[in-house]
C-alpha cells in the first residue's frame, strides 16, 4: 500500500501512460504473491485506495477541470465498470489503450494439500504422485495456452 502510494506520489508529473505501467507492475506482482491465501477483501481496499490516489492525482493535476471531464477523459466504462484508462496515439499515429489492472481481476486459487500419510519414497503412493504431478501440469498448461 505505502509503495502505491509513494509511486504515485513520484509519478505526479510524468505522463499517463508510464504511471499505469509502472502501477500495474506493481499491482500484479503484489497480487500473484497473495493469491492464494484468503485476499479478496484485501483486493477490493486496495483498489479503491488506488481508485482515490488517483483520483486526488488527477484533480491537483487539473485544477481548472470538472469531475465531469475528469471522469470522461480518464475513466471508460469496461463490463459494467468503470476502468481507470487513456487512450494515447503511438508514433504510428495507430490509438493504443493503456488501463490499470485491478486486483479484483486476479482469481483467488487454493492449493490442494498433499495427503497427511502420503510418502513419496513409498512405492504404494507412487500413482498418488505421479497423477498429482501430472494435474499440476495440465492446469499450467491451460493457463498458459500451451505455451
Amino acid at each position: 500500500m505505502r509503495k502505491v502510494g509513494t509511486l504515485i506520489g513520484k509519478y505526479q508529473g510524468a505522463p499517463i501512460p508510464a504511471l499505469i505501467k509502472r502501477l500495474n507492475q506493481t499491482l500484479r506482482g503484489w497480487g500473484n504473491y497473495h493469491r492464494y491465501v484468503v485476499s479478496s477483501e484485501a483486493f477490493s481496499y486496495v483498489d479503491n485506495y488506488v481508485y482515490h490516489k488517483l483520483w486526488k492525482m488527477l484533480k491537483k493535476r487539473h485544477r481548472n477541470k470538472s469531475k465531469e471531464w475528469l471522469k470522461k477523459n480518464y475513466w471508460t466504462a469496461a463490463k459494467g465498470r468503470h476502468q481507470f484508462s487513456i487512450k494515447v496515439k503511438t508514433k504510428k499515429k495507430e490509438p493504443r489503450v493503456y488501463q490499470l489492472f485491478r486486483l479484483r481481476q486476479i482469481g483467488i486459487k487454493r492449493y490442494v494439500k498433499v495427503r497427511a500419510k502420503a510418502n513419496p519414497y513409498q512405492q504404494e503412493f507412487g500413482e498418488y504422485f505421479y497423477r498429482r504431478r501430472h494435474d499440476k501440469k495440465a492446469k499450467l498448461a491451460m493457463t498458459w495456452g500451451g505455451c
